[in-house]
């Protein structure tokens, strides 16, 4: 079925293909308001004149009747920070939506292995969570207090995750990137993509330069880290128009506040094909390899009683499952991605975007198994036989508890763009995705110190019944098809002063889970459909002053494991029941907002609303000893707030950038649990913190820069019941750094020293899991409901890099 699929998108890109290229020479196309998500043609994007910005910037004459400007148009100048408002963070656009990013510029100051989310982390309303200061381990992000699962990410302009959860240290190097794109309204119309709540962050890559040429970049910091970066310019290939860049990445450092080592190894391609008169091809492959160690998240209590040290133990002894060689994940995938625009008339443009996404990885735990009280399902095992050996005897063995699981998710977007006189542009189109996911509990033996001897659960060290077949705990198979057509209207009058926007699309979603183990429900199937209409307007007053707003549905499809059952391999008893009702999340957006543009300030202010239905709260559960995902149905809730971005072009070499937010988050009703309902509505939402800041100071005189950044983020309720809370932390970042003249065959070379929590600070950094309660509370019918314990992410703590630089 899965190849089917994929072979019917190559046929339907190829088609489109031959279609685009059939007309010939053709003329570029009128486009009044270009899509927000369109790829700038040249490296850097608009540059202005005086290395101010595009539009108001210092060359500008007052009585000089605009340039005009069309929708999505950067407004930033990438190259070194002094060339940048607010130190390359404050990268607007001419949009109906709220839009914030961090540029090129910015990106080349922070640390070389920094990972697309804390990139993110001085933007308003983001608030990042980075386990290591590095951006190996995976850490976690929200925005306007939604969670990384409520977030479309787009790998260039394909979403490389619309189901689950995403790990952006698994798909690029920051290094590749042009710039990372924050949208956190209401989602375009033509956007790509089923999990958008929270809006969507678009990773766009460097685009491969016109000249061969290479850059290096070597680091090495605290923990034993180092990391080797380096990338090959093709240039332009003849008269081909063709033109490209391979990248490669190595990085090997200690897990810094326990035993382990991470690794990680990295690959990024892009290829670029200029066809006649503003026709592209754009291919673009990521390959990531890694092996890190996950932290062991700490409860309230063992925080205050441990701090950073609670974490996995680093010697082996018989029964203990928190040793941390039992606790290290594997990942290895790779996501593939040809982004195909063809102008065929002046009026009318075809894009198709077709992309692969394949993935295996192995989640981690241990476990102490006994041969008395084993169940396969609901089934009791007997005659079930252990390999003696360490930390084992006859009847009981310390074992490896994985969940190796296989991805495989295939799509396409494609669109016709018909462009009506001056003034109008009509999109019409569709995107389909298949996602197939296998996923199966095992066991598996430790060698005699205890590591497992296979963390990829491979089967020659597998535990195997009685009858020869492989013992597992859980056995499921995920296929999920998702269908959204498309069709809109982009319009631009008065000389571009005024754009509207009006769009709908509508959502097709079939989830089919089936589940091979004893005692669970086989086939469980859930269908549902999502309509999701879309408004914006924009109205420039002049070059400085321009209004926006927007209002729209975005949705958010259930997660694939929550229609599957759950068994426990001791007891044999059903941890958790398959739900055919999952409800997508619904959520209402409005947002209306003011930009300003002007010689020595930029500036953004958004006033928001979202009124969320069948809200999807992420907690973390122990099954079978392996910390799984689950979902709570939270019900309605309503976010409002206000979030700001200020930065000024350089003044003296210096530039400031100052951003934050306001959000209050509050549960509409009342949210069942297990025999009774909890008295939740009016309380703040879980992970919403009320305030949230940055500051940042930018020094670069072009020879030698650096910059510092402060975060504040307020406290964050971590229960439905609001009994306990995640303490308010503020953390300090710094960079220093020098580009020397060049040096013969060596250009731009850079010697820069990053530090990470400058003041080492020990603080928590986010929620790992919430739970209903932490205390005793009675029900609405007077059931007493014990208390959970949510459990913590610890923030990284300090470290330094130093690394060196040079392009080629």
């Amino acid at each position: 079925m899965s190849h089917f699929l994929i072979v019917r998108m190559l046929l339907l890109s190829t088609t489109v293909l031959a279609v685009g290229m059939a007309g010939g020479s053709v003329a570029v196309a009128a486009d009044p308001s270009p899509s927000p998500t369109a790829q700038m043609k040249a490296k850097g994007g608009t540059k202005a004149k005086g290395g101010a910005s595009a539009h108001g910037g210092a060359a500008a004459s007052k009585n000089r009747k605009p340039d005009p400007v069309v929708e999505g148009e950067d407004l930033s100048v990438t190259g070194s920070t002094r060339r940048n408002s607010g130190g390359g963070l404050l990268s607007m656009t001419k949009d109906v939506k709220s839009s914030v990013a961090a540029s090129r510029a910015y990106i080349l100051t922070r640390p070389a292995s920094a990972n697309p989310e804390q990139l993110m982390a001085m933007q308003p309303g983001a608030v990042v969570a980075s386990q290591d200061p590095y951006g190996v381990e995976p850490g976690n992000i929200t925005v306007r207090g939604l969670n990384n699962n409520e977030i479309i990410w787009l790998y260039e302009n394909s979403p490389i995750t619309n189901d689950g959860t995403f790990f952006p240290q698994e798909v690029v190097d920051g290094l590749n990137l042009e710039e990372v794109r924050l949208s956190p309204g209401a989602s375009n119309f033509d956007l790509p993509g089923s999990n958008g709540a929270a809006g969507s962050i678009r990773m766009a890559l460097h685009n491969p330069a016109h000249k061969m040429g290479g850059y290096v970049n070597v680091t090495y910091g605290s923990y034993n880290t180092r990391q080797v970066f380096g990338r090959f310019e093709t240039g332009d290939i003849g008269n081909t128009g063709l033109r490209g860049f391979v990248s490669y990445s190595n990085f090997l450092g200690d897990d810094w506040r326990g035993p382990g080592r991470n690794w990680r190894e990295h690959i990024d391609t892009k290829w670029i094909k200029d066809w006649h008169n503003g026709s592209q091809t754009t291919l673009a492959v990521e390959w990531t390899k890694l092996n890190f160690q996950l932290e062991r998240p700490p409860s309230m209590a063992s925080w205050e009683q441990f701090g950073k040290n609670y974490n996995y133990t680093s010697k082996f002894t018989n029964g203990d499952t928190n040793y941390y060689k039992l606790h290290q994940n594997v990942y290895e995938g790779m996501f593939a991605t040809l982004n195909q625009k063809f102008v065929v008339t002046d009026n009318l443009v075809i894009e198709a975007d077709p992309y692969l996404y394949y993935a295996r990885a192995a989640s981690p735990g241990g476990s102490v198994l006994s041969t008395s009280s084993a169940y396969y399902g609901t089934e009791k095992i007997s005659g079930l036989s252990l390999i003696t050996g360490n930390g084992t005897t006859p009847n009981s063995a310390t074992l490896y508890s994985n969940a190796p699981a296989l991805f495989m998710r295939s799509g396409i977007n494609a669109s016709v763009a018909w462009s009506l006189g001056k003034h109008h542009k009509l999109i019409f189109g569709d995107w389909y995705a298949y996602t197939e996911q296998t996923s199966r509990g095992q066991f598996n033996y430790l060698t005699a110190s205890g590591s497992p001897k296979s963390l990829w659960g491979a089967s020659s060290s597998a535990v195997y019944l009685p009858d020869g077949r492989l013992y597992t705990t859980s056995d499921v198979l995920n296929r999920i098809q998702t269908n959204q057509i498309f069709l809109g209207d982009r319009a631009s009058y008065l000389n571009h002063r005024l754009a509207l926007e009006a769009g709908f699309k509508y959502m097709f979603y079939r989830a089919q889970d089936f589940n091979r183990i004893p005692g669970m429900t086989y086939n469980v199937n859930n269908n549902q459909t999502a309509p999701m209409p879309s408004l914006g307007a924009r109205y420039d007053f002049n070059d400085q002053h321009e209004i926006f707003l927007d209002a729209g549905v975005n949705s958010r499809v259930p997660d694939p494991s929550q229609i599957a059952d759950s068994v426990s391999a001791t007891t044999g008893k059903i941890t958790g029941r398959a739900s055919r009702d999952q409800k997508i999340e619904t959520s209402i957006i409005e947002e209306l907002g003011y930009r300003y543009t002007g010689r020595l300030v930029n500036a953004q202010l958004t006033l928001f609303n979202y009124n969320f239905t069948n809200r999807q709260v992420q907690t973390v559960v122990s099954q079978n000893n392996a910390l799984v995902t689950q979902y709570v149905n939270a019900g309605g809730q309503t976010s409002r707030g206000a979030d700001a971005s200020v930065g000024t072009t350089p003044f003296h070499h210096f530039s400031l950038f100052v951003s934050g937010e306001y959000l209050h988050a509050t549960i509409d009703n009342n949210i069942p649990t297990t025999g009774t309902v909890l008295p939740t509505k009016g309380k703040t939402a879980t992970g919403s913190p009320t305030w949230t800041g940055n500051i940042g100071v930018t020094y670069d005189d072009s020879r030698l820069f650096g910059n510092i950044q402060m975060h504040y983020v307020s406290s964050q309720f971590s229960t439905f019941m609001n009994d306990e809370r995640l303490p308010g932390y503020k953390t300090v970042d710094m960079s220093l750094g020098y580009r020397f003249h060049d040096m013969g065959r060596v250009k731009a070379p850079k010697l820069q020293l990053n530090f990470v929590n400058l003041t080492n600070n020990h603080y928590l950094a986010g929620i790992y899991s919430t739970q209903f309660n932490a205390k005793t509370t009675q029900g609405l019918n007077g059931t007493s409901v014990a208390g959970g314990t949510p459990l913590y992410i610890v923030g990284s703590g300090f470290a330094a890099m130093f690394s060196v630089s040079a392009e080629m």
